[in-house]
C-alpha cells in the first residue's frame, strides 16, 4: 500500500482539491446546506490549511534531500618574503606561491539516495496527514451543523407553541368577558405564555451560539446569524456501511500512521548510513615562479588529496540511536491508532443503533401519543369539559415531547455522521462500499 502511495505521490495528489477562492461568509439571508458547509471547510478550515502547508514544505524537502554536496574552490597565496618583496613583472611572475584547489565530498553508503527516499516517504506521510486532518475537521463540521440545525428546529417548535398560546389567550379574553372562564384561569395561561416566551428567547440565543460555532468550524468569518440552515435529516433506513478490516485500513489516520512508520524506517536507514565516513577528494594547482630573489621556486606543480574524517571522538552513534527510538515511537503510534480506530468504530456503531431505536420509538409511539393527548385536551377545554390545568399539562407535555423528538433526530444524525466519519464513508461515496441496512429497513 505504501509503495503505491509513494509511486503516485500520496493519495492527496490524486484527489481533486477544493476550488480556490477567498474565505468569505455566505451571502446574507442565503440558505446554507451541509454540502456547502463542508466545501467551505475544505477551503477555509485553518487546520486543513496548515496541514496542506506542511505537505507543501515536505515536497520542498525532497528537492533539498536530492541536492549533493557542492565542490569547494580554494584560492590562496603563500611564501611572500617580507625582506625581498614580491618582485617586479606581471602578476604571474610575482615571487609568491599561488595555489588553486578544488575539493569534492563523496557521500558513501548510498546516503544521497537514502536521504531522498526518506524525504519522499515523509512527503507521502504529510499527504496522508492532510487527509486525516480533513476527515477530522469535516467530521467536526458535521457535528456543528447538526447542533445548529437542532437548535434551529427547537426555535421553530417553541415559536409554534408561543403562537398557540397567543391564539388561546385571545380566545380566553373573549370568553372571560362572556363569563365562560375565570380570571385565575386566564392568568395561569398568561404565566405559561411568558414561560414559553422565555424558553424561546433562550433557544434563539443557543441557536446563535451554535451557528457561530459552525462558522468557526468551517473557517469562514462571521457568525452566520442571518443564514437559514436547510436540514438534511437522514432517514431511519439510511444504508450503514459494515465494519471490515479493509475499511479500517483505509482510514486516513491509519494510513497516515503507516506512512509515518515508513518514513521513520527510512530515516533510520539514513542515520545508520551516517556511521560510515564520507570521503573528500581534492585536486590542486600550484604556481611558484623562480626569480632573482627566489631560486628555490618550483614553477608549476599539481597535487591530489584524499581526506577521511577520523571517528575518534564519536561515530554518530547518538543520531543512529535517536532514529531507532523514533522508529519504535512511530510503530507504537501506528499500533495505538489501529486499536483506537477499531474501538472507536465499534463504540460509534453501538451509539448509532441506540439513537436510531430511540428516534424510531419517538416517532412511532411517543410523539403521536403526545399529539393525541394534546388535541383531546384542546378540544375538551374548548368545549368547557376540562379545566385549565389539564390543558396546561398537556401543552407542556407536548412541547417537551416535540423538543425531545428534535433532540432524538439530532442525536441520530450526529451518530450516523460520526460513524461515517469513523469509516470515512461520506454521502458521495457511500454507494461504493458494501452496504447493510439497519433493522428498520427489514421491518
Amino acid at each position: 500500500m505504501l509503495l503505491a502511495l509513494a509511486a503516485t505521490g500520496g493519495r492527496a495528489a490524486s484527489q481533486p482539491m477544493p476550488p480556490d477562492g477567498p474565505c468569505i461568509a455566505p451571502p446574507l439571508k442565503a440558505a446554507l446546506t451541509l454540502a456547502q458547509a463542508r466545501l467551505d471547510a475544505q477551503r477555509c478550515n485553518r487546520d486543513i490549511i496548515s496541514a496542506r502547508r506542511t505537505e507543501e514544505a515536505s515536497q520542498a524537502d525532497i528537492e533539498i534531500a536530492s541536492q549533493r554536496p557542492n565542490p569547494v574552490l580554494s584560492v590562496g597565496v603563500a611564501n611572500i618574503n617580507q625582506t625581498y618583496g614580491i618582485g617586479s613583472g606581471n602578476l604571474r611572475n610575482k615571487t609568491m606561491d599561488s595555489t588553486f584547489r578544488v575539493d569534492q565530498t563523496i557521500e558513501t553508503a548510498n546516503k544521497g539516495n537514502l536521504r531522498v527516499d526518506a524525504a519522499r516517504k515523509s512527503s507521502v506521510a504529510a499527504g496522508e496527514q492532510v487527509q486525516a486532518v480533513a476527515a477530522q475537521q469535516l467530521g467536526a463540521v458535521d457535528q456543528a451543523w447538526y447542533e445548529a440545525v437542532v437548535s434551529q428546529e427547537r426555535v421553530e417548535v417553541l415559536n409554534e407553541m408561543v403562537g398557540l398560546y397567543g391564539r388561546t389567550q385571545q380566545a380566553n379574553e373573549v370568553r372571560l368577558k362572556a363569563g365562560d372562564v375565570s380570571r385565575a384561569d386566564v392568568t395561569k395561561l398568561q404565566l405559561d405564555t411568558l414561560r414559553a416566551q422565555n424558553d424561546l428567547r433562550a433557544a434563539m440565543a443557543d441557536h446563535a451560539r451554535d451557528k457561530a460555532a459552525l462558522a468557526a468550524a468551517m473557517g469562514v468569518p462571521g457568525t452566520l446569524t442571518d443564514n437559514h440552515l436547510i436540514p438534511d435529516w437522514p432517514t431511519l433506513d439510511t444504508p450503514v456501511p459494515p465494519i471490515d478490516p479493509e475499511t479500517l485500513q483505509r482510514r486516513p489516520d491509519v494510513t497516515a500512521a503507516e506512512a509515518r512508520l515508513a518514513a521513520a524506517a527510512a530515516s533510520r536507514d539514513v542515520a545508520r548510513a551516517g556511521r560510515v565516513p564520507d570521503v573528500t577528494v581534492g585536486a590542486q594547482y600550484e604556481h611558484y615562479p623562480i626569480s632573482q630573489t627566489n631560486q628555490t621556486g618550483s614553477g608549476n606543480s599539481w597535487g591530489v588529496f584524499v581526506s577521511i574524517p577520523l571517528f575518534v571522538r564519536h561515530s554518530f552513534g547518538g543520531e543512529a540511536r535517536r532514529a531507532e527510538v523514533d522508529y519504535y515511537a512511530a510503530l507504537d503510534d501506528r499500533n495505538r491508532i489501529l486499536l483506537e480506530a477499531q474501538n472507536d468504530i465499534e463504540r460509534l456503531r453501538a451509539q448509532l443503533e441506540s439513537s436510531r431505536a430511540t428516534l424510531k420509538q419517538m416517532r412511532e409511539a411517543v410523539l403521536p401519543a403526545a399529539e393525541s393527548v394534546a388535541n383531546s385536551a384542546e378540544f375538551a377545554y374548548g368545549k368547557g369539559a376540562s379545566g385549565v390545568l389539564d390543558l396546561l399539562d398537556s401543552r407542556r407535555a407536548l412541547r417537551q415531547t416535540r423538543l425531545d423528538a428534535v433532540e432524538a433526530q439530532g442525536d441520530y444524525a450526529k451518530a450516523l455522521a460520526a460513524y461515517r466519519t469513523a469509516l470515512q464513508a461520506t454521502n458521495t461515496d457511500i454507494n461504493k462500499l458494501p452496504q447493510v441496512r439497519t433493522d428498520a429497513s427489514r421491518q
